[in-house]
């Protein structure tokens, strides 16, 4: 078994012993400490997070976008 959990926030995973069971309206989910931390911050520091997390989420995804394009022209033969 591993010794993570995935963090629906981050979209990564943690260790367990940083993850916390948050309630959300679609029912618990696992957040780190980190997220929920900032989650308690003043607005500013809160958007920011959010913007900076937005930025590596979005950056995560257009590399395995790109690391699927490639796969498939390779499977192609392309």
């Amino acid at each position: 078994m591993t010794d993570t959990q995935f963090c629906y926030c981050c979209r990564v995973h943690h260790p367990k012993d940083q993850m916390r069971l948050f309630a959300t309206r679609h029912g618990e989910r696992w957040r780190c400490l980190r997220s929920i931390e900032a989650a308690c911050g003043q607005r500013g520091e809160r958007d920011a997070f959010g913007r900076r997390q937005t930025a590596i989420n979005r950056a995560a995804a257009q590399r395995a976008a790109e690391h699927a394009r490639h796969a498939n022209r390779a499977l192609l033969g392309g």
